[in-house]
């Protein structure tokens, strides 16, 4: 064999050695272009079963605060409303009375009244004047000018703040040493007894030291 082996042979026998050895590589190499040349079942194992979702990573750090936008667009400007309903206007009153004015028939007004001096007598007299708010349309006679006590109404003057028309009623709430009634007097045309348009006048008689009277009183013009 020695005698035979040239370049020629050595070359011929690589040839053939590697033409063996392609093809068994062909043989057991495959060239797969698409998942439609596997098997379903082949496919399924290659690919696996999805594993399970892993758990939610802490959260990171804020990041900053990004630039203010731009100013919005004015918005539309809103309906004017309507005005309420103006109120109803109320009805005038009737005239109020004048002080300058005659007190009207059936209507009354009322006061005050009191005398209290330290008098170291036990005679002589006390005096006291009263003005009316509002004039009377006449003087009341003596007659109807009625002295009583706050405790003891009497016809025509049932208690303070009242009087029948035409009539003065003199209501004493409490006196000490003096001689009662007083005497009512109208020094307006004077002196005359009874109360005049604009007032009347008290006198008492004293009985002791330091005597005293005060009460309310009520007119009521006829």
């Amino acid at each position: 064999m020695r005698r035979r082996l040239t370049y020629a042979n050595v070359v011929a026998t690589l040839a053939l050695v590697f033409a063996m050895s392609g093809g068994a590589l062909a043989a057991n190499h495959y060239l797969i272009n698409s998942t439609k040349q596997i098997n379903p079942k082949v496919l399924k194992k290659l690919t696996g079963t999805p594993g399970r979702a892993g758990g939610t990573g802490a959260s990171g750090v804020a990041g900053p605060v990004g630039p203010t936008g731009k100013e919005g667009p004015a918005g539309k400007e809103g309906k004017e409303g309507k005005d309420g309903k103006e109120g109803k206007e109320g009805k005038e009153g009737a005239p109020g009375q004048s002080a300058l004015s005659p007190l009207p028939s059936g209507q009354s007004v009322s006061g005050d009244y009191g005398i209290y001096t330290p008098n170291s007598k036990t005679t002589g007299f006390l005096n006291t004047s009263v003005t009316f708010p509002i004039a009377l349309s006449a003087p009341i006679p003596q007659s109807n000018a009625i002295y009583t006590l706050t405790s003891v109404p009497v016809t025509h003057c049932s208690g303070p703040g009242h009087a029948d028309p035409g009539f003065l009623c003199i209501y004493s709430g409490n006196r000490g040493r003096v001689s009662t009634p007083p005497l009512v007097l109208n020094f307006e045309g004077g002196p005359d007894e009874g109360a005049g348009r604009f007032g009347f006048d008290l006198q008492w008689s004293i009985t002791g030291e330091e005597a005293f009277d005060v009460g309310t009183y009520t007119v009521t013009a006829p």
